[in-house]
């Protein structure tokens, strides 16, 4: 008994080393891309986050310290407070405090900023990763809106490092009737008497409700239909005389993860807004800046989240004795393990790569339409797969640790794999991505510029899965449109896979062993073998059991 107890007390003792200088794949990559300079910044960040931010957020996410609402104050007058246990500001500050926000919103400072995410979000959603993800798209967008009153201030107050002196973002877009299918949503902008935009109407699903600036759409013009008719829109949550703006919180949601975070149901009353530049220009900003960058932010997260789960397993086998050995000497141990190391490294290789692109875009170093619909192309890619897997991936980092993995005192492997769940349907669910692809395909023939990509990059170490891909992708384009909304499955299967094995291939000639052991094992898994056939058998069958339901 006592050395069991031993066993784990060691277990406990070496899941709190620096989170970066223990992951030689990470620094690796960090190397390949940025400067020496921030892989000490990154070295001292990941430093604190087992040490500092773990323990505030495990405290945090207790169920007698979630965030709830005070309706009214004292004086019986409404105010709609989020109560946050203290906790929340503390590990807050310790996340802004690496100056991530400052990071990004420097051109080209994308992918160091998510680097600093990646180790903060080790930690889980810890309550503030999303509210980050909101601020980034909030940023980008004020970055390219004419100037107005108190923009400047805006920025500054967004990039503060600092969570009591800061202002948070939060994005509004879904309403109930409208989900995935925002061209639905009904929520009025309009002009009041002194031409100002005022907001009415509800939102359904507010995360970080207790944001100082909200970026929401509205319909400008209720005559137009569609997303067409839908403007974007900042609304402060206090107005110039010191007021609280005019919205109220019905309650807040009661989320499976990411709990330590305030999401709620709102309604506007008249709400001041500031128009983000044309408001017929709206939701193709939302696409371009508010959602795209979202993806990205979201791939970072989820891969960070799985690639916590991996390595507390991994420590955890080598510690834990079952019949005689650690449980890492079990073939199925290792092969479980094995697959989560080398499926999250190449889909990390596939978003370092992704990120670095968008940083040269928005630097000017690759201009033109088609580089930035490969950057909308690849992060709807990378957004799928990383929740895919990565959901995946911390289930079975969890099965590692059998019973104890069930238990939210033993280790923060449950939390993550319940903030995770939560992160795969942000952004766009599993399906709205793979139809979103399929249209952009139809429409703008990314397919076509993503296989030219690939050949640019060097293919010939994958000539095989990539002329399968070629050639599934033909055959969608063939078939009927029932039939593509079932293809389109594997052809972004395939295409995200043979992506990251690319990737994860040039990196591994960078000088990592490791990163060459994780590709082979990939290659075995994903791109040697002859993919999965779905015909019209396929569908008949689907149509028959729902006949029968």
């Amino acid at each position: 008994m006592e050395e069991a107890r031993e066993a784990l007390a060691k277990w406990q003792a070496d899941i709190k080393r620096n989170l970066y200088e223990n992951d030689a794949d990470f620094k690796h990559s960090v190397a390949l891309y940025l400067s020496e300079k921030v892989g000490e910044e990154l070295s001292a960040f990941g430093e604190r986050v087992p040490k500092e931010l773990d323990p505030l957020v495990m405290e945090n996410n207790l169920a007698r310290n979630l965030p709830y609402l005070e309706g009214y104050d004292g004086l019986g007058m409404r105010y709609d407070k989020v109560v946050h246990h203290p906790s929340y500001a503390a590990a807050g500050d310790i996340i802004y405090g690496s100056r991530l926000m400052e990071k990004m919103a420097k051109p080209g400072g994308l992918l160091e900023a998510l680097c600093f995410m990646f180790l903060s979000s080790q930690a889980g959603e810890a309550g503030h990763n999303c509210p980050i993800a909101c601020s980034a798209g909030i940023i980008r967008v004020l970055q390219k809106v004419p100037d107005f009153p108190k923009k400047k201030y805006f920025l500054e107050k967004l990039t503060a490092p600092s969570y009591r002196e800061n202002f948070t973002g939060a994005q509004f877009l879904t309403e109930i009737q409208g989900g995935s299918d925002v061209g639905l949503n009904k929520t009025l902008a309009y002009r009041d008497d002194k031409k100002s935009w005022r907001i009415r109407g509800e939102k359904w699903f507010c995360s970080n409700a207790n944001a100082e600036l909200i970026l929401m759409t509205a319909r400008f013009d209720p005559s137009i239909a569609g997303t067409k008719g839908l403007g974007l829109f900042l609304v402060p949550a206090t107005l110039e005389s010191g007021e609280k703006n005019h919205y109220t919180m019905r309650r807040l949601k009661d989320k499976i993860g990411t709990r330590s975070m305030a999401s709620a149901e709102m309604d506007f009353h008249g709400a001041y807004a500031i128009a983000m530049g044309e408001p017929a220009e709206g939701f193709k900003m939302v696409m371009e800046n508010v959602l795209h960058i979202s993806r990205l932010f979201n791939t970072f997260c989820v891969l960070a989240m799985a690639r916590r789960a991996f390595h507390l397993a991994l420590s955890y086998a080598h510690h834990r004795v079952a019949f005689g050995h650690p449980i890492f000497h079990y073939p199925l141990v290792k092969e479980n393990l094995a697959r989560i190391k080398a499926e999250n490294s190449a889909l990390l290789a596939s978003i370092f790569a992704t990120v670095r692109l968008q940083d040269d875009f928005d630097l000017g170093k690759v201009k033109g339409e088609e580089v930035k619909l490969l950057l909308r192309h690849l992060a709807n890619l990378n957004k799928y797969i990383s929740a895919l897997w990565s959901v995946e991936h911390i289930h079975h980092a969890l099965d590692t640790l059998a019973g104890n993995g069930a238990i939210e005192s033993f280790s923060i492997i449950p939390r993550l794999l319940r903030d995770s769940i939560v992160c795969e349907n942000w952004e766009g669910t599993h399906n709205v991505l793979r139809m979103q692809i399929l249209r952009d395909m139809a429409r703008y023939q990314v397919d076509e510029i993503f296989l030219r990509h690939l050949e640019s990059l060097g293919i010939e170490k994958f000539r095989a899965p990539f002329e399968r891909l070629k050639k599934d992708i033909n055959r969608l384009k063939e078939s009927s449109e029932e039939l593509q909304s079932l293809l389109i499955k594997s052809v972004v299967d395939q295409m995200a896979q043979l992506y990251a094995g690319v990737q994860l291939s040039k990196e591994a000639e960078q000088g990592s062993p490791s990163k060459a052991g994780c590709l082979q094992l990939f290659t075995h898994l994903h791109l040697s073998d002859q993919a999965a056939q779905v015909d019209q058998r396929t569908l008949e069958l689907i149509n028959g059991s729902l006949q029968i339901s």
